[in-house]
């Protein structure tokens, strides 16, 4: 049931984001308390117990994500192309398990340079979505979306806790 309620998580962070705009700057203390749950509680409650391999999934996520937001914003590839790019050489070099976080993490590098305009915030989300995706590895296989689901939550939470959003 955990692994479940934290696919919510692109929902609970974007009503955040609203409630700080119709409420004031206010809901911070929920955003650390929602920070909390994610990094401390809910490795426990989803029995997230091999460290090494959510570490190695980070990692991995990170490289994706960094190469696609520098290939997209650098070498004006355009995010697609990028991504793409990323994804194929990941194909190439990576095992199966492995493509599909590289690939998550190039939906993380597909992000405005506007909304990460410093590369310490590429990096926080591609650790973000590697992390999760380990929290959420044995949910809801074979459904369409959770890859860029993952994404987006990683993207989120970062822009939240860090700037950005909807400003």
């Amino acid at each position: 049931m955990c692994r479940h309620a934290l696919i919510l998580l692109p929902l609970v962070v974007a009503t955040l984001e609203l409630a700080g705009y119709l409420i004031g700057r206010t809901s911070s203390v929920v955003l650390l308390a929602l920070l909390a749950f994610i990094i401390v509680l809910a490795p426990k409650g989803c029995r997230l117990g091999d460290w090494k391999k959510a570490l190695r999934s980070a990692l991995i996520c990170l490289v994706g994500a960094l190469a696609s937001f520098l290939l997209a914003n650098n070498l004006d590839l355009g995010p697609l192309m990028a991504s793409a790019v990323v994804g194929l050489l990941g194909t190439v070099v990576l095992k199966e398990k492995d493509q599909l976080v590289v690939y998550l993490g190039t939906f993380i590098g597909m992000s405005s340079a506007l909304r990460f305009p410093t590369l310490s915030l590429v990096v926080l989300a591609g650790l973000t979505g590697g992390i999760l995706w380990e929290m959420l590895s044995e949910t809801w296989n074979g459904v369409g979306g959770r890859l860029g689901t993952v994404a987006a939550t990683a993207v989120l939470i970062v822009l939240l806790a860090f700037g950005g959003g909807l400003q």
